[in-house]
This record gives C-alpha cells, sequence and structure tokens, in this order.
C-alpha cells in the first residue's frame, strides 16, 4: 500500500512528486537503477512478503528523468497479473510529456494483464494521475496538484480492492495537505502525517508499514531525490541526493545497505 501526491509549486519552474511506501514488513532495504537518462527505485513484486531472501524486484516504484517524475501505488491484485511497476520503469525510460506517458501505459496495458494501480505523473506544466484496470486506462489531469491512495477515483473504488480501510482516510489527509503544500518543506513535513488517533496516514503503522518516504524536487531543470528509510514521522532529515544525469553521481549516502544496482533488463 502506499500514498502519493504531486504539485507544480511554480508553473514551468518549479515540481514536486512524492510517495510513502508501505509494507506488511516493518524494515526493507530498496535498490535503486541510475543510467543516463533515468533514474528509478526498483519495485517489489513480493511486497507482502516477510523474508527479504525471497524478495522479487520488478520496475520502478518511482523514479525520474529530465523532463518528468513518475510513481505508482497498488489497487488490486489480479491473478496472473503482471508489476505495474513495469509502466513506471516505461514513462520514466521513454517520456518526456503526460501525452507520451498516457500513451505507453495504454499500449503496454492493451498488450497484457496487469494488476490494478494508480500512477502519478508529474511535470513542470501540469501533473496527471492514471488510473490501470485491467487493458483500459483513465486519465485525470490537473494544472496544479493531485493525489492517490490504493482506490480508483475515476473509475470508481470496488469492494474486493485491496485496501477498503485506510486507503479513503489516506488519500483525504495526501489530497488536503498536497492542495495546501507551498514550499518543499511543506512536502516533508506532509509525508510524516497521521490520522489523529488512528495508526494510519500518509505515515502509515499497524497492518502496513511505511518503509520508505520518496520526494522528487524538480526546480530549473534540476532534479533532487530526497529518501527516508522507516516512519518519516520520527522527524530524521531526509537524505538529499543530487542526480545529474549523464554525469557521475554520489549515492553513497543513500539510505540502504543494498548495492546500488544497474538497471534491470527488459
Amino acid at each position: 500500500m502506499c500514498t502519493t501526491g504531486a504539485k507544480v509549486l511554480v508553473p514551468g519552474r518549479e515540481f514536486v512528486l512524492f510517495k510513502n511506501r508501505d509494507f506488511k514488513r516493518g524494515q526493507f532495504d530498496d535498490r535503486v537503477s541510475v543510467t543516463d537518462r533515468a533514474f528509478g527505485v526498483l519495485g517489489l513484486e513480493t511486497w507482502d512478503g516477510l523474508d527479504p531472501a525471497s524478495d522479487r524486484f520488478s520496475g520502478f516504484s518511482i523514479g525520474f528523468n529530465a523532463h518528468l517524475a513518475c510513481c505508482d501505488s497498488n489497487v488490486k491484485t489480479v491473478e496472473n497479473g503482471d508489476n505495474y511497476d513495469k509502466f513506471v520503469q516505461a514513462v520514466v525510460e521513454d517520456c518526456a510529456t503526460i501525452e507520451d506517458a498516457a500513451e505507453r501505459v495504454r499500449q503496454i496495458a492493451g498488450e497484457g494483464v496487469y494488476c490494478w494501480a494508480n500512477m502519478l505523473v508529474a511535470t513542470p506544466d501540469e501533473v496527471a494521475a492514471l488510473e490501470v484496470r485491467g487493458h483500459e486506462v483513465n486519465v485525470e489531469r490537473h494544472p496544479r496538484f493531485i493525489a492517490r491512495a490504493n482506490h480508483h477515483l475515476c473509475f470508481g473504488a470496488n469492494a474486493d480492492d485491496d485496501d477498503t480501510v485506510t486507503t479513503p482516510v489516506r488519500y483525504g489527509l495526501a489530497f488536503k495537505g498536497i492542495r495546501e503544500a507551498e514550499t518543499l518543506d511543506d512536502v516533508f513535513a506532509l509525508v510524516r502525517q497521521h490520522e489523529p488517533g488512528l495508526h494510519y496516514g500518509i505515515c502509515n503503522h499497524g497492518m502496513y508499514e511505511t518503509v520508505y518516504s520518496y520526494v522528487v524536487h524538480w526546480k530549473d531543470g534540476e532534479t533532487t531525490f530526497y529518501a527516508y528509510q522507516g516512519h518519516p514521522c520520527e522527524g530524521g532529515e531526509f537524505t538529499k541526493v543530487p542526480v545529474a544525469f549523464g554525469q557521475p553521481n554520489d549515492l553513497s549516502a543513500y539510505p540502504s545497505n543494498r548495492a546500488v544496482s544497474p538497471a534491470i533488463p527488459d
């Protein structure tokens, strides 16, 4: 389960995209892929498994290129359905606009069976949600802000979605928070939030645990990735990772004990 949001802070000049990554286990070390044109945190097909030795990676859970950022969240597991993280990887590796992203995702969804998902795409000019259900893709575009959790808004929620309890609460917090956010610091505060009196919110505890919090910040053509391992509500500092494509990038401070990997094969 994950909570996501994106906002154009200054049209044409600055945007942010965030994702809180929630698993059934309480601890996780992620893996990163960096090439000369794409940055991605690898997705995990076995997100509900408790044994790290059985982890099966696939696609990008969140990523960006020089033009846009993209992330996803689960909606419904489909029997024999492929991993929706492959949509994010394709968008990050192949696309520069929301039109490109929607066309690419429709192409991939039309060629196979995938688990249902929400995807967010952010650019300097607008943001969008791409809802994937079967071979259909529904696109919601907005000039400033957008949010998603683990149910579809355009298609509508289903009684047999993987999470029907926490997702409306988390979506409400994310939507209100990203609508009101005006600065990068506002987004850092947003990803630390809980619903008052509950053990879940954008930062999740209980049935699911937030194992990583990610923020992509694009400003005047420069992209910085921020990562926090564990519950961001604990108040520690996010690790700052400036990324320049086509140049050496220092990822030594990245909060994971797994080696940085090359791009995963197609």
